[in-house]
């Protein structure tokens, strides 16, 4: 028995141990959930459910159908641009972790991103990239966050369509691990991170290969027409030539 109690022992403190190596690989901030044990906070702060979040999403008593309803509402929008793209993502983390039997929050959470998104884009409203505050999750891998933003920022970002979902489902992603740290599920968190890493960098490549594009297509307009910079240093010659100063010279690039 006594043997049997030392190995229990040492299996607790391993996998402590493993969760405060996770914890710190996931650059885990928030105090609540660096708590552990008896002692654990289990407070508002801690991600308990207030007043106002029971008023806003208690009514939500069908959390399928609602998920179905939102997605056949986007899929009557056109587009996929960036707030397009993020709306489909929280619908599907929201399905994932509905089909997973999730009661914390988190799948009522993402009805309400996802409805916000959706209601924007059918009235073509503003609408913000900031992170929607959420009761059921943390904040994990802030540098990752710090090149969403760089990423976000790039003004070729803007106007290249192809980094705009990676991105937008990048976020989203890291929003998910964040559930998952919340709920101490610290190995489907990290999971979840290198899936949103794997997001995030193809949407910087393709940031970086719109912008050289778009360096190139300036250039290609700036620099002077071959034909026009021959007419421009062997002028006509013969009787009927105008002097150079007193012709107009061609324009150096169209437009």
């Amino acid at each position: 028995m006594k043997l049997q109690f030392t190995v229990l022992t040492c299996a607790l403190l391993l996998s402590a141990c493993a969760d405060q190596a996770a914890r710190a690989r996931l650059g885990i901030q928030d105090p609540a959930v660096l708590q552990t044990g008896f002692g654990a906070a289990q407070d508002a702060a801690a991600g308990a459910p207030d007043r106002e979040w029971l008023d806003t999403f208690g009514p939500l008593t069908n959390r399928g159908s609602a998920l179905a309803s939102l997605q056949q509402r986007l899929d009557g929008i056109t587009g996929d641009g960036y707030f397009h793209a993020k709306a489909h993502c929280w619908i599907a983390a929201g399905r994932q972790e509905f089909d997973a039997r999730d009661q914390w929050g988190f799948v009522e959470e993402t009805i309400g991103a996802a409805a916000v998104l959706t209601t924007s884009l059918e009235r073509g409203a503003a609408m913000s990239a900031a992170r929607p505050p959420m009761r059921t999750l943390v904040t994990v891998r802030p540098d990752l966050w710090g090149i969403v933003e760089v990423v976000r920022r790039d003004p070729a970002f803007a106007a290249c369509q192809a980094a705009q979902a990676p991105l937008a489902c990048a976020e989203v992603e890291l929003m998910h691990a964040g559930h998952d740290a919340w709920r101490r599920s610290f190995d489907a968190a990290e999971a979840r991170v290198k899936t949103a890493q794997n997001l995030l960098r193809t949407s910087a490549e393709t940031t970086l290969e719109c912008a050289k594009t778009r360096t190139g297509a300036s250039a290609s307009v700036a620099r002077p027409r071959v034909s026009d910079a021959s007419a421009a240093s062997s002028p006509a010659r013969g009787k009927d030539a105008t002097p150079l100063s007193n012709t107009p010279r061609a324009p150096g690039f169209p437009g």
